[in-house]
């Protein structure tokens, strides 16, 4: 059934460190991955917030997706609506992270091992990541994604007893 196929999907997303410097897929394929996931993820009140790129190379691997969000669209919308103040940056954090791992995910479906990471970055950093890459000195780093095809298969994983990790409440 269809939920199964994205379960299936989220089961083969593994973090795998042991990245090549090639990719089985085309840059073209790459692009339209992450330009399909850019516009179909979700953002608080539709605010268009988050933006990635892609760069050439990273820790060894083919490259890697770099994910940002604008800091003047989360500005300008706090500044509409004050209300949502407090919980806006959570929002945008929760939107931000079905986009690092729609990418993640679709990326795993074709073959690629991958890894989110999430350095953390001075102001200097920031400003010299901008500057390099040509992105509005608003954007702001939200993850880094390395990718290329699999060096070897990604470590086991263990898991807690779900279990303990899920409850229902009935009213």
């Amino acid at each position: 059934n269809m939920s199964a196929s994205y379960l299936d999907a989220i089961t083969v997303r593994r973090s795998n460190y042991a990245l090549t410097n090639k990719s089985s897929v085309s840059d073209e394929k790459l692009q339209d991955i992450i330009k399909h996931a850019v516009k179909h993820c979700p953002t608080p009140f539709n605010s268009q917030t988050h933006f990635a790129g892609l760069l050439d190379l990273h820790k060894g691997g083919y490259g890697s997706v770099m994910f940002f969000e604008d800091q003047a669209i989360v500005d300008g919308i706090i500044q509409k609506q004050p209300f949502v103040a407090n919980q806006f940056p959570d929002w945008n954090k929760n939107a931000a992270g079905i986009l690092h791992a729609t990418i993640w995910t679709a990326f795993s479906l074709e073959g690629l091992a991958a890894t989110l990471q999430h350095p953390p970055l001075t102001a200097e950093m920031i400003a010299g990541l901008n500057l390099g890459f040509d992105v509005p000195s608003t954007w702001k780093s939200t993850a880094i994604l390395p990718f290329g095809d699999p060096a070897a298969p990604p470590k086991d994983k263990t898991f807690l007893p779900v279990e303990d990790r899920f409850k229902v409440v009935k009213s």
